[in-house]
């Protein structure tokens, strides 16, 4: 149901009542764990392999800190950080970005229709390894993906706010909840 016009959007994360920390501190602190961790993982060789700790560890502390609800938060930290794990394949896991990107608007609070921004990683990682055919250009996947999940995460705000997304946090409603 698109939104009235008249209505200033707001990120229905940042309506959240917060246990500990302001909205902006733990998103930006949550965000940048998130790519540091990841890039910690994605950095790793048989000589690095400290990296690939460092960013198991910093990457579900990450899904920790960012604001949202506790059960969105803890149901993507492991699979996400799975998911990064088999990034290290190469370009032929490139898929594994859509994943990713599916744990963000989840914990983002975004509607289901911006959900259809999965199709971008999705046709990238068709892409991909047509392009990508040595291990030695990985970095090349890492990046062009990434900016197609950054791409997509901005579609799914815009998505979000042409659609009422009331209907994505069962606390951010005003009417009480129903058993019928």
């Amino acid at each position: 149901m698109p939104a009235e016009p008249d209505a200033r959007w707001t990120e229905p994360a940042s309506r959240l009542p917060l246990r500990w920390g302001s909205y902006r501190v733990r998103l930006a602190t949550g965000l940048a764990m998130l790519v540091v961790g990841t890039a910690c993982v994605l950095g790793t060789t048989t000589y690095s392999l400290t990296l690939l700790l460092i960013g198991s560890l910093m990457q579900p502390s990450a899904w920790a800190v960012m604001p949202s609800t506790i059960g969105r938060r803890v149901a993507v930290a492991l699979p996400v950080l799975g998911f990064t794990w088999l990034m290290l394949g190469g370009p032929g896991f490139a898929w594994c970005y859509a994943v990713t990107l599916a744990a963000w608007l989840l914990v983002r609070l975004r509607p289901l229709p911006a959900f259809a921004v999965l199709a971008l990683p999705i046709g990238w990682s068709l892409v991909i390894p047509l392009l990508v055919k040595d291990y030695q250009e990985g970095w090349i996947t890492i990046l062009t993906s990434t900016v197609v999940i950054v791409v997509a995460a901005w579609a799914a705000r815009w998505i979000a706010i042409r659609f009422d997304s009331w209907q994505s946090v069962r606390t951010l409603r005003k009417e009480p909840r129903r058993f019928s």
